[in-house]
C-alpha cells in the first residue's frame, strides 16, 4: 500500500491507495460494473477518455483521482459516485494499473516457462537480445518490463505489425539476406543483417535492398502458441527491467 497523506490521528483525511492484486481486482470488477460504459472494459476510451495512455491520468496523483471518481468533474460528463472510501481507493489502484509498466503488474503466467520458452521453442532469442544474448533484428528486450505495459508486451506478441519499433523496419539484403533498415532517407540506408553486420548504402547500393513492408516477428503466434504459454511469455517479458 502506498500512503500520498498521512493522517497523524488529528482527524485529517487519510489519502491511501492500495495496490494489492486484491485490491486492484476488486476495483476492476467495480470498473467494470460502473466505469467500463463510457471508458471502456479495459479503459482504452470510448465515450469517456482512455484511462491507459491519458496524460491527465498520468499527471495525477492518487488524492487527485480520488477526488474524481468522488465528486466527478466539473465541464466533463464525468458525474460523481457516492462509494464508500476504500471502494473509490480500489478504483483509483485498479486505473493506475492500467497505465502501469508491465514490471509492476501481478500476472499469473509462469516466469521459468516462458524463459524456456523465449529461448527454446518459441524462437524469440533468434531475433531478440536479452542482457547480451540473442539476435539482433529485433528490439533488444533488457528493459521491456519497465518500459511497456502488460497490453503492449502482448500486442507485441499477437500483432507485431501494429506497431513497428523504429529502426527496425524489416528489408530482404541481396535478395536473401534478412535485415533491417536502422535509417534511410532516398539517398542513403544504414542496414543491419542478420549476422549483425552494419552496411552503408548509398546511391545505386540501394538496389541491393528490398523493404518487406512488414515486421519480421512471426504472425501466428496466437495460433500457433496457447494461451497458456503466451501468457507464460508476457510473464517473463514483464519481468525483464533493470536489476
Amino acid at each position: 500500500m502506498r500512503l500520498r497523506i498521512l493522517t497523524a490521528l488529528t482527524g485529517v483525511v487519510c489519502f491511501a491507495a492500495d495496490y494489492t492484486p486484491e485490491a486492484v481486482e476488486a476495483g476492476k470488477a467495480q470498473f467494470l460494473d460502473a466505469c467500463a460504459a463510457c471508458h471502456g472494459t479495459n479503459g482504452e476510451g470510448g465515450i469517456g477518455p482512455s484511462l491507459v495512455d491519458g496524460r491527465e491520468v498520468r499527471r495525477a496523483d492518487d488524492e487527485q483521482l480520488f477526488k474524481s471518481i468522488r465528486q466527478g468533474v466539473p465541464g466533463a460528463d464525468m458525474p460523481p459516485f457516492s462509494f464508500p472510501d476504500q471502494q473509490v481507493w480500489n478504483l483509483v489502484g485498479f486505473v493506475r494499473s492500467l497505465s502501469a509498466p508491465a514490471v509492476e503488474a501481478n500476472l499469473d503466467g509462469d516466469v521459468a516457462a516462458g524463459e524456456a520458452l523465449f529461448f527454446g521453442a518459441g524462437g524469440c532469442v533468434e531475433c531478440h537480445r536479452i542482457r547480451g544474448r540473442g539476435g539482433p533484428l529485433g528490439p533488444d528486450l533488457s528493459r521491456i518490463g519497465a518500459s511497456r505495459r502488460i497490453d503492449q508486451i502482448r500486442e507485441a506478441l499477437l500483432d507485431p505489425n501494429a506497431r513497428i519499433t523504429a529502426g527496425f523496419e524489416a528489408a530482404t539484403l541481396d535478395g536473401n539476406v534478412r535485415a533491417v533498415v536502422k535509417n534511410h532517407t532516398n539517398f542513403s540506408a544504414q542496414v543491419l543483417d542478420s549476422f549483425g553486420q552494419l552496411h552503408l548504402l548509398r546511391g545505386d547500393e540501394l538496389e541491393r535492398l528490398r523493404f518487406e513492408g512488414e515486421s519480421w516477428m512471426p504472425r501466428d503466434v496466437a495460433t500457433r502458441l496457447e494461451d497458456d504459454l503466451v501468457r507464460d511469455l508476457v510473464a517473463f517479458l514483464s519481468r525483464q527491467a533493470p536489476r
